[in-house]
């Protein structure tokens, strides 16, 4: 296992891992919810993984949304997922659980020890009152990010957010466009503006930001993986769409053996065998 946090400026092969992908190419981020979903996705082959705070959020009866789970257990999740692969996991922080450049200072500090390679932050309070941090925040926001990052693991990722088109469209694409400099000049790894699915506006983003830029690929999408290094988009993410197509898969075999009493399925159920080969032995940690 080489996901050991670092410390005292040191670094570890996860982190270094994450970051050798973001200055060169095109990688996928296969985003994950539990430890189960991160072991398939890295005995498929995937590079890197991320968290999905909406796959983890559903997975606990919880709806996604900043504040509907907390730093810790959003930890302790991280942790089980950063315990059982090998390869670097980058997280969905969110809001970094906490308005103030302190709180995101003492998530990246948390993560660190969790074993994560790298985080992303956004600009969305997740309170309505709040709305989008005021750019300076934002921009403070990162700095602590960053700079927390910088003097526990020099090679953690850190991927700063500006959010505004997932709720004001392309309407917003200057303000976020301003925003992501803004987060590049700070220092920020990775540039990451959700909402984009237009070629024109990624190679935008691709030309302008000033860092390297993740994109989303959603499922039942039109752009590909090929179209996104095309563009020049250096990290792919897959957000909660491999969760969500999952769970479309459970609902229409529950509602077939509900309604038609078969179990017959198009793709065969893995085996046990290579499920349980997917974890490492362990002793009982109850105390």
């Amino acid at each position: 296992m080489t996901n050991d946090p670092g410390s005292n400026g040191t670094s570890n092969s996860a982190t270094k891992s994450l970051h050798d992908l973001h200055q060169t190419g095109t990688f996928v981020l296969v985003n994950v919810h539990d430890a189960g979903s991160a072991a398939l996705a890295a005995a498929a082959g995937a590079e890197a993984l991320g968290t999905t705070s909406g796959g983890h959020a559903y997975t606990i009866g919880r709806r996604d949304a900043a504040g509907a789970i907390g730093r810790e257990e959003a930890i302790a999740r991280v942790t089980e997922i950063c315990s059982t692969v090998d390869i670097p996991v980058s997280v969905d922080a969110e809001n970094g659980w906490g308005h103030g450049p302190h709180d995101v200072a003492r998530t990246i500090e948390r993560l660190v020890e969790a074993g994560a390679a790298g985080a992303s932050i956004e600009d969305w309070s997740g309170d309505a009152e709040i709305g989008f941090y005021e750019r300076q925040h934002a921009v403070d926001r990162i700095v602590a990010a960053v700079e927390t990052a910088r003097a526990l693991d020099p090679n953690f990722v850190i991927c700063a957010r500006a959010d505004r088109m997932t709720h004001d469209g392309l309407d917003a694409f200057d303000d976020a466009l301003a925003r992501l400099q803004a987060f590049a000049e700070a220092g920020a790894d990775c540039l990451y503006a959700p909402g984009v699915s237009d070629t024109a506006y990624i190679g935008r983003l691709v030309g302008e930001a000033g860092g390297p830029i993740n994109a989303l690929l959603g499922v039942g999408g039109d752009l590909t993986i090929d179209d996104m290094r095309e563009l020049g988009v250096r990290r792919v993410s897959l957000g909660s769409s491999l969760y969500q197509a999952t769970m479309a898969v459970f609902d229409r075999i529950v509602r077939q053996v509900l309604t038609t009493g078969s179990l017959t399925v198009d793709t065969p159920p893995l085996d046990w065998q290579t499920v349980e080969a997917l974890f490492p032995d362990r002793p009982v940690t109850d105390s």
